[in-house]
């Protein structure tokens, strides 16, 4: 079995919403290993000096332990068209095997992120979750993501995001979207606009 992944953001030093990634690999270690003893990343995280400034994503390799522990600068990716892909994929864990996301974005240009249609609704990007801003204001995301990213549960429990059914055919109801993840907070200048979304599916 592929080993599981949590991507942590590390802001100056800290690492941010740290409680969200431990709920999460331990739930994950719990359903896949039955391992009922936590592993809290607080006790394994040592940053080193050259990434205690400014945006670090940090990887932690685990399974039933702790198996490694990476740092390494961070750019957020610039994307200039999506396009929306049907997908029977289940993805309810991260994990590190990436074989089936890679498969689908091989023949298409860097700049080109995937969004996937699961029975209709839209779900997630290859990398992140992704939210859309309503005319009314409001912000919502799918209530049927591939995967529960931490920083969507966030959002969530701050009350910043609502959960909703989204097919394509309701976009017209949506001004902006968002990608999120762990390594890309909400922020409403982060906002683009709806008319990105290509109907065109890869």
């Amino acid at each position: 079995m592929s080993l599981l992944l949590e991507t942590i953001q590390i802001l100056n030093g800290k690492p941010q919403r740290l409680d969200y990634h431990n709920d999460r690999l331990n739930r994950s270690r719990n359903q896949l290993m039955c391992s009922h003893a936590d592993i809290y990343l607080e006790d394994y995280l040592q940053i080193p000096e050259e990434f205690s400034k400014a945006k670090v994503k940090c990887r932690v390799l685990y399974g039933q332990d702790i198996d490694k522990i990476e740092f390494s600068n961070y750019t957020e990716r610039v994307f200039s068209k999506f396009l929306f892909h049907e997908t029977i994929l289940d993805y309810p864990f991260k994990y590190t095997d990436r074989s089936a996301f890679d498969k689908i974005k091989s023949k298409l240009p860097a700049s080109t992120e995937i969004i996937f249609i699961k029975d209709q609704f839209i779900t997630d990007t290859t990398f992140s979750n992704i939210v859309f801003k309503h005319k009314s204001g409001k912000w919502y995301t799918p209530s049927k993501p591939l995967l529960e990213g931490t920083q969507r549960e966030f959002l969530l429990d701050e009350e910043i995001l609502d959960e909703r059914d989204i097919k394509i055919k309701d976009l017209n109801d949506y001004s902006h979207f968002m990608l999120i993840n762990a390594m890309l907070d909400f922020h409403e200048y982060r906002a683009l606009d709806i008319r990105m979304l290509s109907k065109t599916e890869a």
